[in-house]
């Protein structure tokens, strides 16, 4: 029967040799449930490249030719492994790719309904196209599991892969984990692994040692990347496209490896690399790479335990491209020079681009803080299944002062931090833990859900240490048991590595029953200059106000504690349903000494003006109010962007609140806008109408009224739509008197006046540019800005509808003509009475 079994390997003939091993009627079982279950599992295998054409090869000769590379990487050894686990470890050869079918459990169908399918999509958009990449994400994420599975549950035609009840139920699970094994972590493998397992129907000395299976499935995969694997032709292979086809091109050039006398593997390729295929080498080296490090990982693991290692050690050149390139995997017309971007100090620049140099403000650590603490109680929420329960999650925020030192304490009972997470991804600089496949894999379906976090960049939790040097972080992870909570432990800022320990009383205290806590030792009292309250200088000069101006309308309870142990709190969406009056004193921040004239907020108080929603078919994008014109008063920046509670930046003109949920820049203060057109221009015609209800709104809103109806194509005939001026009194001209003057003259022109009064000339030979005030740019979706009717452009367009033709327009600019005398600028600025003019002149020969 052993014949039967058609596998190139002297460590798989060994481990059934009857000489050695004895007892024929055990190794005689074992190999026909090896013929069965290849045959069992073989049509399965043969239905991926039908499901997914640009893989490389799966098939059963990717699972035996495992052991051939096992062979080599193992080296000389006549027991190396016994019957009992060449058995378990050829099952696990069959079935680890076997999860890349898409039928033998789950039906691309089922598959759909999969969270990180579901995630996948909302990320990168529904359609065709993203449709089948999110299918092989998910099968690429899962197939590890998926085999596992494969090992003990039933299969797609009603049958198992072990058909023998007794191996099944015994050895089942093992196969599985170890199948499962090559798409894991090493800490899988440490986890899920204990002491070797004796089987009491088997001989004693056949007991099974999971771990080195494991490693030997691993190193083999990875060592597998020589041209049977890629059965497609080379004219095939050139028409893929993108990474898949980087992988066929360098896989149909390479070889079987040999192992060097300094026991490393060497690859070697039949022809070289062009310079067209430099990116199918460096994909090769990074698998090569991949192959080295799983080696090393093995023989580090078996090394600190007292086990046999593997005779390979690693890959020959690894660490000298050049030489790989030169000698081994050659290249041919270019040389291989790793020119990979590198941070060779990765401390200074998390220290310089985490902080003043990228934030310009040592406060913003604590809007970066806080919005971290947002997200882990949104995170949360999401996974508990209570998203629209506001009353889930706090955040507490205080201040102490513990013998002259100062201290800021940010805790919140979110989602929490895993020890991995502490000491991995939150210590990665411009690694974005929620924008990573682990963290996909982690919280499946949370993009489904709703959940999307306000951290985009993976920068602001390092925007810390602008605060202080010493921080202690604090976290419980949600499911895990309170020992597992730790603390992260900065004392010398980056400068030195943390500490990981077990929390303090105190710090256990801080974290609620969840979450994270984190404690900053400050450079200086907060409150002042210095601090990060006094150096915004506002005249409320506390935590609370601070926290309001960068949270203002948050999605949790903050509760704020000052150092005399005054407390106030901020509650979910508060801001978003004030009145008009109480939300400009919500959002009022008045500051010590601040220049200019400007709306004080009394003023507005009196007019008892109200909000318009931009409402976009039930989903509120924001409520907006034109401010009135005031004389001798500039209008404050009394309109906020927020994004997820968050302020990103102030608009002028308005009073009110706009939501925007992409943030483009890194700084988070520029974002996406969100309004399209009609959706502002019904909250147009609905201010219009305001206005017009009141005699005192049109005297204040005439410049603003005029200019929305331009702006949006509401005017008529008696719209004014310039000035003109004679003995310092202006008077406005109408659409349909600007038209009568056109029927008469055949040139005329348009001044902007000076800046100074004194300087204004009494009469204007011509007319004046109407003040058109209402600009839309900072609301409107980039798409629909072009749709807001100009200024201008509606002045020419009469033009040319009067004088039926082309025309002339010249331009008077003394601005620009002394552009490049800067001091003579400031000087002209006050004495010229028209700083710029436009003049029309009629083409002769139009009628």
């Amino acid at each position: 029967m052993n014949n039967e079994i058609s596998i190139d390997s002297k460590l798989f003939r060994n481990s059934f040799n009857v000489t050695k091993w004895k007892n024929e009627e055990k190794l005689s079982l074992l190999q026909a449930n090896i013929i069965a279950c290849e045959r069992t599992i073989v049509k399965y295998l043969d239905g991926i490249p039908t499901d997914f054409p640009f893989l490389t090869d799966h098939s059963l000769s990717h699972s035996k030719a495992l052991w051939k590379y096992a062979d080599l990487i193992i080296g000389d050894s006549d027991d190396y492994i016994n019957p009992l686990e060449a058995f378990v470890l050829h099952i696990a050869f069959l079935i680890h790719d076997s999860g890349m079918c898409l039928s033998i459990l789950n039906k691309a169908d089922e598959l759909k309904s999969n969270p990180l399918y579901l995630d996948y999509v909302i990320q990168h958009g529904d359609n065709d196209e993203n449709q089948k990449s999110a299918l092989f994400y998910v099968v690429r994420q899962l197939h590890g599991e998926f085999a596992q599975q494969i090992a003990t549950q039933k299969l797609r035609n009603d049958e198992y892969l072990l058909n023998d009840i007794s191996l099944r139920e015994e050895l089942g699970l093992f196969i599985g984990k170890i199948a499962r094994s090559h798409s894991e972590n090493i800490n899988y493998i440490e986890r899920e692994f204990g002491q070797p397992y004796t089987c009491a129907t088997f001989p004693t000395d056949w007991s099974i040692d999971h771990t080195k299976l494991a490693f030997i499935l691993r190193v083999s995969d990875a060592a597998h990347i020589d041209n049977l694997r890629t059965p497609k032709t080379v004219k095939l292979i050139t028409e893929m496209e993108g990474l898949s086809g980087e992988h066929w091109t360098f896989q149909k050039k390479i070889g079987f490896p040999t192992l060097s006398n300094d026991k490393l593997l060497i690859y070697t390729a039949n022809v070289p690399f062009t310079a067209k295929e430099q990116k199918a080498w460096w994909v090769c080296y990074e698998a090569l790479s991949v192959l080295d490090s799983e080696l090393k990982m093995a023989n580090e693991y078996f090394a600190v335990r007292g086990k046999k290692e593997f005779a390979a050690k690693g890959v020959k050149s690894i660490n000298d491209t050049l030489q790989l390139g030169k000698e081994i995997v050659r290249t041919e017309g270019w040389d291989s020079i790793d020119t990979t971007i590198r941070v060779s100090n990765p401390i200074h620049i998390a220290m310089e681009l985490g902080g003043v140099k990228l934030y310009g403000n040592i406060n913003i650590a604590v809007r970066e803080l806080l919005q971290n603490s947002i997200d882990a109680i949104n995170l949360h929420r999401t996974v508990t299944g209570q998203n629209e329960n506001l009353d889930v999650g706090e955040i507490k925020i205080s201040l102490e002062n513990n013998d002259g030192n100062f201290f800021l304490v940010i805790s919140d009972n979110g989602i929490g931090m895993s020890q991995t997470l502490l000491t991995n991804e939150l210590l990665d600089f411009g690694g974005s833990y929620w924008k990573s496949k682990q963290f996909n894999y982690d919280f499946q379906g949370a993009g489904y859900k709703g959940f999307e976090s306000i951290g985009k960049f993976g920068i602001g939790f390092f925007s810390v240490f602008m605060l202080g040097v010493q921080i202690k972080v604090t976290s419980w992870k949600y499911g895990e048991d309170i020992s597992k909570m730790k603390t992260l432990d900065f004392y010398d800022s980056l400068n030195s590595n943390p500490i990981l320990r077990d929390p303090t009383d105190e710090e256990k205290r801080r974290v609620i029953d969840r979450g994270t806590s984190i404690k900053i030792k400050l450079h200086d009292d907060p409150y002042s200059q210095k601090g990060f309250i006094g150096n915004m200088c506002f005249t409320d000069n506390t935590l609370y106000t601070l926290v309001r101006y960068f949270v203002p309308s948050a999605s949790v309870k903050i509760t704020i504690s000052e150092l005399d142990k005054s407390q106030k709190q901020l509650y979910p969406h508060h801001m978003e349903n004030l009145s008009f009056n109480d939300f400009i004193n919500y959002i009022n921040f008045p500051k010590i000494n601040e220049g200019g004239p400007h709306y004080p907020v009394e003023i507005l108080h009196q007019f008892n003006l109200n909000f318009i929603e931009l409402n976009d078919n039930g989903k509120i994008l924001g409520k907006l109010a034109v401010l009135p014109n005031l004389n001798n008063y500039a209008p404050s920046p009394l309109t906020i962007i927020i994004s997820n509670g968050i302020r990103i930046k102030e608009i002028g003109g308005f009073a009110g609140f706009l939501f925007s949920k992409d943030v483009v820049s890194i700084r988070r203060d520029a974002c996406t806008k969100t309004v399209p057109y009609d959706i502002l221009k019904e909250w147009a015609i609905k201010q219009k109408a305001m206005i017009e209800s009141n005699q005192l709104f049109m005297a204040l809103y005439q410049h603003k009224y005029n200019s929305i109806l331009i702006s949006f194509k509401l005017y008529n005939e008696n719209t004014p739509i310039l000035l003109s001026k004679k003995n310092n009194t202006y008077s406005l001209v109408s659409i349909k008197a600007f038209r009568a003057v056109l029927k008469i003259y055949q040139e005329l022109s348009i001044h902007t006046e000076g800046h100074k009064s004194e300087s204004q000339l009494p009469s204007c030979n011509g007319f004046i540019f109407y003040p058109h005030d209402f600009n839309a740019n900072e609301i409107l979706i980039d798409a629909d800005v072009d749709k807001i009717l100009n200024y201008n452009d509606l002045i020419e367009l009469i033009i040319k509808e009067e004088w039926g033709g082309n025309f002339e327009k010249t331009i008077q600019n003394p601005i620009n003509d002394n552009f490049n005398n800067p001091m003579f600028i400031f000087d002209l600025l006050d004495k010229l009475p028209y700083t710029y003019i436009v003049i029309y002149k009629r083409k002769v020969g139009y009628p």
